[in-house]
Formats: structure tokens, C-alpha cells, sequence
């Protein structure tokens, strides 16, 4: 089941409140990362396995397609992310107001922590 979740496929609808933590949790970038190195990998061993040239040739060149399939998934990252949780029933736009009301609330506690702090150091220096 989580092979066909990483190559792309549809989990069942019981799955699909875990889908919108998948791709909003604090973790979702090396989520993200994680499913495709499950993409990665069985390339990059078929490669390095099956190419007719030199070792140092083959080795060289499949960290090269590696990479650009890894740049891949940095470029599109919120696409996929995005596409995942629509697959799953949500709106398209939910994933990111997710992830950035909890950025949001997060620099709202650092703010209002921030403030405590200097209010204390300020009463200390007056009494």
C-alpha cells in the first residue's frame, strides 16, 4: 500500500485523513523527499547494474540522473503535495492554508514568548 502511495496511486477512503497529514504535517518536506527517494533508488541501482561501460562512467552518470530527478522533486514539490491531497478529496488550496496558518500561529507564539521575555527583563531593571 505505501508502495502505491509513493509511486502515486490512491489509498482507500479510510486513508485519506492520514493523506492531508502527510502533506501538511511539520514533517512534510522530508515526507516528500522519502517517497521519492523510493523513486531514486531502484534507478539508480537498475542503472548502476545494467550499463555496459566502465564502472567510474556508469557511477558518474547515474548521479547525474539521480540529481535531476531529485531537482525534479524540489521543483515540484508543492504541486505534488498538492495533487496528492486532491486525489484524497480535499480542495486544492487546503494543504498550503494548512501549512501556513500553523506558520502564522508558530511566529505568533515566538512573537508574544519574545515580548514576556523583554517585559521581564524590563521589570527587573526597574524594581
Amino acid at each position: 500500500m505505501l508502495l502505491w502511495y509513493c509511486y502515486g496511486g490512491h489509498l482507500p477512503k479510510t486513508n485519506h485523513s492520514w493523506v492531508l497529514h502527510d502533506v501538511t504535517c511539520r514533517t512534510w518536506v522530508l515526507r516528500h523527499f522519502a517517497r521519492w527517494m523510493m523513486v531514486i533508488v531502484p534507478v539508480f541501482c537498475l542503472y548502476l547494474a545494467f550499463m555496459p561501460t566502465s564502472f567510474g562512467t556508469r557511477l558518474y552518470t547515474d548521479f547525474a540522473i539521480c540529481g535531476g530527478i531529485f531537482m525534479f522533486a524540489l521543483v515540484n514539490i508543492l504541486i505534488d503535495t498538492d495533487r496528492r491531497a486532491v486525489r484524497a478529496g480535499y480542495s486544492f488550496n487546503l494543504p498550503g492554508e494548512i501549512r501556513s496558518s500553523r506558520g502564522v500561529d508558530k511566529q505568533r507564539l515566538s512573537n508574544h514568548a519574545r515580548r514576556e521575555r523583554i517585559a521581564e527583563r524590563q521589570a527587573r531593571r526597574r524594581g
